[in-house]
C-alpha cells in the first residue's frame, strides 16, 4: 500500500447510523480451572492462549478451555518465586511466531535479579518449547525483592517493550526511577529482529546519549505491573501500582517519540511525593486517572477490547484493583478526555493479569486458581470498519475490515445497496463510494457500522473528493508527503483560477471551491516534477 490519507472533513455530509448507547453488563465466568498463580495470558497468532504461572510454567489452552496436561515451558529450575512479586512475570510471542517460533520471557532468576530471555518453540512439537537453548539478552540487577514489574509487549513498530519496576523497599530510596543511568523504573524498548542479542533501536529517546541508559524509552514509574497495547491504534496502556494513596493509569499515543516522565518518586499520580523535586507537576506526564489506594491495594492494568463479540464494550480500556476486583473501563470523550465507568466488585477476585486472545476478546487470571473470560450480557456484537469517516487511498484497492468471531455473520453495502457476495468479516472494495456493514449474532440481535466513505484513486498522481462538490473537495496524494506539491485549478476557458504551493509535510489538502462559479474546472497538480490534471464539477 503506498497512500493512505484518512479524514474527518466530511462529517456533515455522512448519513450516520444512530446507535442507542448500552452500558456493558459484565460477568467474570470461568475458563481455565488448573492453573494456580497466573501471571500473564496472551496468544501467538492462532487460536491458542498460553499461561504463564509465577512457579516457572507456561501451559497452553484452546479458546474452549482445554488446557493442555503438559506445559509449553517449565524452567522452575531457573525461577525465584519466594516473594509475591517474584517468580515468571511475563511472555510475548514474536509477531512472527508462526514462522519464526521466538518467545520471550521476563523472570526473576535464583539470584533475584530480572532476566529477559529468548526461547524458540520444539522442531517436533508446536506445543512444547525447547526449554535447554535460552538466550540470556538482559539482566537487571534488583536492590529489593518487590517492583519487578514484569510485562512485556511487542509494539506495532515490531520493538520489545519491557516494564522495570523502581527496584523495590518503599518510596524509591534510591530515586531510581528519576535516574536515568539506571534501567529500573522505566519502561525500556529494544529491537530483538537479530538472530542473536538485541539492538538499542536508533530512534530510542536516548540513544548514544553517554549519561542515560540508552533502552530507555519513558521513566518515573514506580511499578509498571501490566501494560498493554491497543490493537487498532497502537497506543500503550500503563497501569503503574501506587505508594500508599493513588493508584494510576498512564496512557501514551502511538505516535509518541518516548521520552515522557510519569513522574514518580516526585509525584504519586497528581500529588507531591517528594518535596525536594525541584520540577513541578506540568513537567511531568500526568496519569489519565487515578484512584484512591483504599480500599484497594494495586492497580492490575488490561487491555482495550477489541473483539467483536460487544459492541458496549468496544474501545474501551478495561482494568481491576488485585485487592477488591472492581472491573472498570476508561473511554475517550469528545472533549479529549476518558470517561470512566466502575461496573462493581467482583468479589473473592484477586486479579492479578488481564489477558488478550487472537480475536481481541478478554480474559483474567487470579493469583489463586483459574483463568476467568471477561462476559458482556448484552447481545450486540460489534459492527465497526474506521474510526475515522473518510479514508482516501491511492490505490485501486481497499481492504475493508470489521472484527471477526465465530459464529458471526456479515452483510456490506455500497451506497444503501446490499452487495450479495460480500458476507465475510472483510471485503476487498474495488469502487469508491459509501459502505457500512451489518453484523448479525441472531436474526434479532445485530449492529450496524456508521457509514465510511471511501476514495480510491481513479487517475493517478492524485485523489479528489467529493466530485462533483459544491463548497470543498480535498486532495491527496499517492506517495505519503512528497516534498514540492503545487496545485493550480483552471476554468473551462484555461484560465487560472488559483495557484497554490502546498506544505511539504501535508498529507491532504482542503480545497474552497465556495467561491467558484458553476461548471467544469481542470484541477492540476504537480508532484514532484510529475504533472496530472483531474476534470472537478462543482455544483
Amino acid at each position: 500500500m503506498k497512500f493512505k490519507v484518512i479524514s474527518k472533513f466530511f462529517l456533515t455530509f455522512l448519513i450516520l447510523v444512530s446507535h442507542t448507547i448500552v452500558q456493558a453488563q459484565l460477568s467474570v465466568v470461568p475458563f481455565v480451572n488448573d492453573v494456580t498463580k497466573v501471571t500473564d495470558i496472551t496468544n501467538c497468532g492462532d487460536d491458542r492462549l498460553f499461561i504463564a504461572e509465577q512457579q516457572g510454567k507456561v501451559f497452553i489452552s484452546d479458546l474452549d478451555g482445554n488446557l493442555n496436561t503438559t506445559p509449553f515451558l517449565s524452567i522452575t529450575d531457573r525461577v525465584l518465586d519466594a516473594s509475591t512479586e517474584q517468580g515468571l512475570l511475563g511472555v510475548a510471542f514474536s509477531p512472527n511466531y508462526l514462522s519464526d517460533g521466538r518467545f520471550y520471557i521476563n523472570y526473576i532468576n535464583n539470584s533475584g535479579n530480572t532476566v529477559i530471555s529468548r526461547f524458540k518453540v520444539s522442531a517436533m512439537n508446536p506445543d512444547i518449547a525447547d526449554s535447554l537453548n535460552e538466550e540470556i539478552l538482559y539482566i537487571i540487577v534488583q536492590p529489593y525483592s518487590n517492583h519487578n514489574g514484569g510485562s512485556m509487549q511487542f509494539g506495532s513498530d515490531g520493538f520489545l517493550y519491557i516494564a522495570s519496576g523502581d527496584g523495590g523497599a518503599g518510596g524509591d530510596p534510591g530515586n531510581r526511577a528519576q535516574d536515568l543511568q539506571l534501567p529500573l523504573g522505566k519502561m525500556l524498548r529494544m529491537d530483538v529482529n537479530d538472530l542473536m542479542g538485541f539492538v538499542i533501536p536508533s530512534t530510542n529517546p536516548f540513544y548514544a546519549s553517554a549519561n542515560a541508559n540508552q533502552l530507555i524509552w519513558s521513566y518515573g514509574l514506580r511499578n509498571p505491573w501490566r501494560f498493554s497495547f491497543d490493537k487498532l491504534t497502537g497506543d500503550m496502556w500503563i497501569g503503574d501500582v501506587g505508594q500508599g494513596l493513588w493508584e494510576e493509569i498512564n496512557y501514551q499515543k502511538a505516535t509518541s517519540e518516548g521520552g515522557e516522565n510519569y513522574g514518580w518518586r516526585c509525584f504519586e499520580a497528581n500529588y507531591v511525593y517528594d518535596s525536594t523535586c525541584v520540577f513541578p507537576l506540568q513537567s511531568y506526564v500526568k496519569p489519565v486517572y487515578a484512584y484512591p489506594h483504599f480500599p484497594g491495594c494495586s492497580v492490575t492494568g488490561g487491555y482495550v477490547y477489541r473483539g467483536a463479540k460487544s459492541a458496549s464494550m468496544y474501545g474501551k480500556y478495561f482494568f481491576t484493583d488485585y485487592c477488591i476486583g472492581d472491573l472498570r473501563s476508561l473511554a475517550p470523550n469528545d472533549t479529549g478526555g476518558f470517561d470512566h465507568v466502575n461496573y462493581g466488585n467482583f468479589s473473592n477476585f484477586v486479579f492479578t493479569t488481564f489477558g488478550q486472545d487472537k480475536y481481541g476478546e478478554l480474559y483474567l487470571g487470579k493469583n489463586t486458581t483459574g483463568v476467568s473470560k471477561l462476559v458482556d450480557s448484552n447481545c450486540k456484537p460489534v459492527a465497526f470498519i474506521s474510526e475515522a469517516d473518510t479514508i482516501i487511498h491511492g490505490e485501486k484497492n481497499y481492504l475493508l475490515k470489521t472484527p471477526f468471531a465465530k459464529g458471526l455473520k456479515f452483510q456490506w453495502y455500497l451506497n444503501g445497496q446490499q452487495l450479495a457476495s460480500a458476507v465475510s468479516s472483510d471485503y476487498l472494495a474495488t469502487t469508491s463510494g459509501n459502505y457500512k456493514v451489518v453484523v448479525f449474532k441472531n436474526d434479532s440481535c445485530y449492529s450496524i457500522s456508521k457509514q465510511i466513505t471511501l476514495v480510491l484513486q481513479t487517475d493517478g498522481g492524485f485523489v479528489m473528493y467529493p466530485n462533483p462538490t459544491e463548497n470543498f473537495t480535498e486532495l491527496g496524494w499517492p506517495d505519503g508527503a512528497p516534498a514540492k506539491k503545487k496545485l493550480e485549478v483552471f476554468d473551462a476557458l484555461g484560465r487560472l483560477c488559483q495557484k497554490v504551493n502546498i506544505n511539504p509535510g501535508s498529507l491532504s489538502y482542503l480545497l474552497d471551491t465556495g467561491t467558484f462559479n458553476k461548471g467544469i474546472f481542470m484541477v492540476r497538480m504537480t508532484i514532484n516534477g510529475n504533472v496530472y490534471t483531474q476534470k472537478l464539477m462543482i455544483k
